[in-house]
């Protein structure tokens, strides 16, 4: 498997060029996963989110890139990644920047307006606070009266929470952004994936000052998404059953291992 830089992707519309534009000085460094065979796809990710997916040493690498590269040595194609800011990934896709999106939670919208593929894997979200926060726990949401809770912008962490009132939402470009909100006392509460909090408060240096309640907000499995188009549809059922059986024959969870062990 090589790793060179992609080059530029069509874009659907022609007002979209100059923020991608912008946005790709960024990703020169990003990876093509490129494998022989037929066929090649652009993905695009989150380019910041660790252990999932972040830039490191000039290349695209984490858990969800093993994933994906997995998966496509199964299929045979070649494989570019374009990684951008959330939003800007969604509009990116959403304008014909790439042939898929990857790493969404599944909503009716999404379920209805694209090809929702998978799942990849499942993320367990979970709250975090300061170390000696006197909040014990989140009782899901219910307890998070007249807190500041920390998100990220772009995400949703499910109907209820996402619909939830009688506490602050605070966003933030990322998890890491969101934990230092939270040290610096903008944020009471964060919400995140579980390895992004740990990973992140790991990176910063300060894994003691901080404590996961025991209340998961939920579990929810992570998906590719595909434009509702032939070809979209093509990808979605070439995609589909390669992750159901890495799933079944428990390579994704030899990878989620390989993770854990760091």
């Amino acid at each position: 498997m090589s790793l060179t830089a992609p080059g530029p992707a069509p874009l659907g519309r022609r007002r979209f060029m100059a923020g991608l534009a912008a946005a790709s000085l960024s990703t020169l460094a990003a990876p093509r996963l490129a494998i022989a065979g037929a066929g090649e796809w652009t993905m695009i990710a989150m380019e910041h989110f660790p252990p999932y997916n972040h830039l490191s040493g000039g290349k695209f690498v984490g858990l969800d890139i093993d994933i994906m590269a997995e998966a496509t040595r199964e299929l045979g194609i070649t494989m570019r990644m374009l990684p951008l800011p959330w939003q800007r990934g969604i509009i990116a896709f959403e304008s014909g920047a790439s042939d898929g999106l990857f790493q969404l939670t599944l909503t009716p919208r999404r379920a209805r307006e694209w090809h929702m593929t998978g799942p990849m894997r499942t993320t367990r979200l979970v709250f975090m606070v300061l170390a000696d926060s006197p909040l014990q726990d989140s009782d899901g949401f219910s307890g998070l009266a007249g807190q500041v809770v920390g998100t990220v912008d772009g995400f949703t962490y499910g109907p209820g929470f996402d619909r939830a009132h009688g506490f602050i939402r605070e966003g933030s470009k990322d998890d890491e952004t969101s934990l230092r909100k939270l040290l610096l006392g903008r944020a009471t509460v964060i919400l995140g994936g579980e390895a992004n909090l740990l990973h992140a408060a790991a990176s910063l240096g300060v894994r003691g000052r901080v404590r996961i309640l025991p209340t998961a907000l939920d579990e929810q499995p992570r998906y590719a998404a595909f434009r509702r188009d032939p070809a979209g549809a093509e990808k979605s059922a070439l995609l589909q059953p390669v992750l159901a059986r890495m799933s079944e024959d428990g390579r994704i969870d030899r990878i989620l291992d390989r993770y854990r062990e760091r």
